[in-house]
């Protein structure tokens, strides 16, 4: 492994982990530890953190704890939370030390195990790759590469003590169902060669994945801006996510000639980066079929107010509230766009709305420096925000260039304001620097998001 610059790394105590930090170590490389105390075991949970704490004190290196809040569910639904609850953690780590990636302790056993859930799951291409080795918001997985059995044996050989999470053993969590009885199931009916031939049959996605997106944002490119030429898309947007005169166009003659597969990469790329919608598998080939064997008339809606058209030998998405005619929906944000849930309390202190911040989709304001009324619009092209740490505001744009946003989840986000056009939140992203809790907060507000119950722009208070 090479020397990289400081990174978070991911720890729980357990095997891999261990393994991923001994190594790193040994690089030289510099980082800190990150630990979520899920609170799932009592008493073992707490002794997980005590022997996190235990390896930071001994090798000196700096960690920082969080624990999960408790809530009832099911386990399938836990491992949702406890993964979003996570993955919120590291990445406000890694803004708040400026640290350049996070490290993850996933194996080769977590990428095959990753690729059977997902196949059960009914995912496309982009999910049978699997766990990438590399994400575009700073996730970095040293150790995709290493197999299980052989992490054991490396901790056994070097005597690295580590510890043992019990419900890895319960298998009413589906991945641990995959692991201890599907896979084991596998490897006697057909050798422990078909770990690595699922392993490869990852890469083998990954390769067509790449070559898909490729294909399917080069043929975009040309025909983007062709309203003539058959198999064209024209896109007029002005000021997108705003509405005003946004439509697409297919003409379906080229379009139909092409493979399938690209067909529909090709309308997930303008759901996405056009629409900025994230359609699943069943929508995309229900939008692909309906391009290719719909009627004169035929019509799907694909999401947040778009419909999908045929006419006259062409496609076209355009907004759904308007009879089929492009424009912009009343008050200029989709139907469905989140909505704000205000709650109004007394005094907190500040750790206690860090952690409630850190569960994920809500945000803690000092009641006495927000202007009502709030509202909720979508993000536009030169919004500025000022974060923590900074005396003036900075480019929306330029936020989402740090944090290695993609393009393709940066606009049609949601935006919160106060009443003076103001922005202070932007849920999954960014709060701004902007009325923070403090020890002398004597009134507090939580925002947090839920479905609007129509469109438009939404307001508080």
């Amino acid at each position: 492994m090479k020397k990289r610059k400081s990174s978070i790394l991911a720890i729980s105590g357990g095997g891999d982990s261990r393994y991923l930090l001994d190594r790193m170590l040994q690089s030289g490389a510099e980082v800190i530890l990150a630990h979520v105390h899920h609170g799932t075991r009592g008493k073992e949970s707490d002794k997980d953190q005590e022997f996190v704490e235990k390896i930071a004190r001994e090798k000196r290196i700096p960690l920082v704890t969080a624990r999960m809040p408790d809530r009832a569910g099911s386990s399938s639904g836990f491992e949702n939370r406890a993964r979003r609850f996570r993955r919120r953690f590291l990445l406000d780590l890694k803004d708040r030390f400026r640290c350049g990636t996070i490290l993850t302790g996933h194996t080769s056993d977590d990428q095959i195990e990753t690729i059977l859930m997902r196949m059960f799951e009914g995912a496309g291409i982009a999910g049978l790759k699997g766990i990438p080795r590399n994400t575009a918001d700073g996730f970095y997985r040293p150790i995709l590469h290493v197999w299980r059995d052989d992490i054991t044996k490396y901790l056994k050989e070097n005597r690295i003590s580590r510890r043992t999470d019990r419900t890895n053993r319960d298998n009413r969590f589906e991945r641990n169902w995959i692991r201890h009885v599907l896979i084991p199931l596998l490897v006697r009916r057909y050798g422990k060669a078909v770990k690595k031939r699922i392993f490869t049959l990852g890469e083998r996605f990954q390769e067509l994945n790449d070559y898909l997106e490729a294909e399917a944002c080069k043929w975009i490119r040309r025909y983007v801006k062709s309203s003539q030429e058959a198999g064209g898309i024209q896109a007029r947007k002005t000021g997108y996510p705003d509405w005003a005169d946004s439509t697409l166009h297919f003409l379906r003659a080229g379009y139909t000639k092409l493979p399938t597969m690209l067909r529909v990469r090709i309308i997930q790329r303008v759901c996405i980066d056009l629409l900025g919608l994230a359609p699943n598998e069943r929508l995309l080939r229900s939008v692909d079929r309906t391009v290719r064997e719909g009627g004169p008339s035929a019509r799907v809606k694909v999401g947040r107010g778009w419909e999908l058209v045929n006419r006259y030998g062409q496609t076209a998405f355009v907004s759904a509230g308007d009879g089929g005619k492009a424009g912009k929906p009343p008050g200029g944000a989709a139907p469905g766009e989140p909505a704000l849930k205000m709650e109004e309390k007394g005094k907190i202190t500040p750790a206690q709305a860090r952690r409630g911040a850190a569960s994920g989709g809500k945000e803690y304001f000092d009641a006495t420096g927000i202007r009502m009324p709030l509202c909720v619009r979508p993000l536009r092209a030169g919004d500025r925000i000022r974060p923590f740490g900074l005396k003036a505001e900075k480019k929306v744009k330029e936020i989402f260039i740090d944090r290695k946003v993609p393009r393709n989840e940066r606009w049609g986000r949601p935006a919160v304001c106060d009443a003076d056009g103001k922005i202070l939140w932007i849920p999954g992203v960014i709060r701004s620097a902007h009325a923070p809790v403090t020890a002398d907060t004597r009134g507090t507000i939580i925002l947090s998001l839920r479905p609007a119950a129509g469109p438009g722009r939404r307001k508080i208070g």
